[in-house]
């Protein structure tokens, strides 16, 4: 009977050249660290460590270039679209956050991520969006008063205590 060849996962040949990096550059570090005078100096354990890791991920590349190709790419099976635009609006958010301030980055970004997830309509993601911040807002800022991020970008144009 014919034995079945296994194929190279997604992103094993990537992962790869990371470990390979990584261990690259632990040699590195273990090279700057005060010499290599001694055993017992500060950059041998690191070196020999980097030197493993570099090693083995070297020989692991070079074996899995023997098995054939993954059916499916990298982004298809590891992030599907809806994880890897959900990972991107949250990515945006977490910029947005301190120049906005909580109220109009978080009503961004649930309104954003509502309505790509729902698919429905943009006014429900809004409404919905709205109705979610409003909520929070009196919970966490009127009943247990934690302050929320004001954000910088719009100090001057809405009106003092609008968001208080």
């Amino acid at each position: 009977m014919a034995e079945a060849r296994r194929r190279r996962e997604p992103g094993e040949t990537l992962f790869g050249f990371v470990l390979l990096l990584l261990g690259l550059s632990i040699v590195a570090e273990g090279v700057r660290l005060q010499g290599l005078e001694a055993v017992s100096t500060p950059g041998v354990m690191p070196l020999a460590a980097g030197a493993v890791m570099a090693a083995s991920a070297l020989a692991i590349m070079l074996r899995n270039r023997a098995l054939t190709a993954p059916e499916s790419g990298f982004a298809t099976r590891i992030a599907p679209r809806d994880i890897a635009v959900s990972v991107a609006l949250i990515a945006a958010y977490m910029l947005v956050l301190e120049p906005l301030g909580f109220h109009l980055a978080t009503l961004g970004f649930l309104t954003a991520i509502i309505w790509f997830l729902r698919g429905g309509g943009f006014g429900f993601a809004l409404l919905l969006a709205l109705v979610s911040v409003v909520v929070v807002h009196v919970v966490f800022r009127m009943i247990f008063t934690v302050v929320l991020p004001q954000g910088w970008l719009l100090r001057g144009v809405l009106p003092p205590g609008l968001l208080q």
